[in-house]
């Protein structure tokens, strides 16, 4: 589901003809790709798994708010074999800006050579639930793209419109080093 319906983006526009649907719904798409790479979130519900190669940590944060829910935490035992962690072994910190799971109690033994935990989640926002600032900075970074073309062809954070910028300034979450991540 889109971020913003193209008629809501075509009527901000105030274009009455769908000549240039087809550009609008690129934009759109590129607007909210743009979005999402500067602020850090998930705009729309995706799967994610974030592989942590070491022996049980405190806590795994997962990146990419808002947090939506574990799907399973699996581990290599100590033959090699990947297993389903208990949830009765881990809690969801949600009262930090990005979740974690923290383990606790008596966590089983994992494979000595080849240490590998892997958390597969869900984030992102669900249909309806996008911040109304966050659909707004996506219409108007689509609508430059629409209406200047020629002046953003490489648009860099500090060429995007005042307002948009200050949306996407506000929603964004702190960076994570890449390890640890996976797809």
């Amino acid at each position: 589901m889109p971020v913003v319906s193209l008629s809501t983006f075509r009527a901000m526009l105030r274009i009455d003809f769908d000549a240039d649907d087809a550009m609008l719904s690129f934009y759109l798409d590129a607007a909210a790709a743009f979005v999402e790479r500067h602020t850090r979130r998930k705009l729309s519900l995706v799967t994610r798994t974030v592989v942590v190669h070491e022996d049980w940590p405190d806590s795994i944060t997962l990146p990419f708010p808002p947090f939506a829910s574990v799907t399973a935490v699996t581990y290599k035992d100590a033959a090699g074999a990947t297993q389903t962690l208990s949830s009765s072994k881990y809690r969801i910190n949600e009262s930090v800006p990005l979740a974690r799971v923290e383990f606790y109690g008596d966590l089983p033994d994992q494979h000595a050579d080849v240490p590998r935990i892997a958390v597969a989640y869900t984030c992102g926002y669900a249909a309806g639930a996008i911040p109304h600032d966050l659909q707004l900075a996506v219409m108007r970074i689509a609508g430059t793209y629409y209406m200047n073309p020629e002046a953003v062809a490489m648009l860099t954070l500090n060429e995007v419109p005042f307002g948009a910028r200050a949306v996407i300034n506000n929603y964004a979450v702190p960076t994570l080093s890449a390890e640890g991540l996976d797809a």
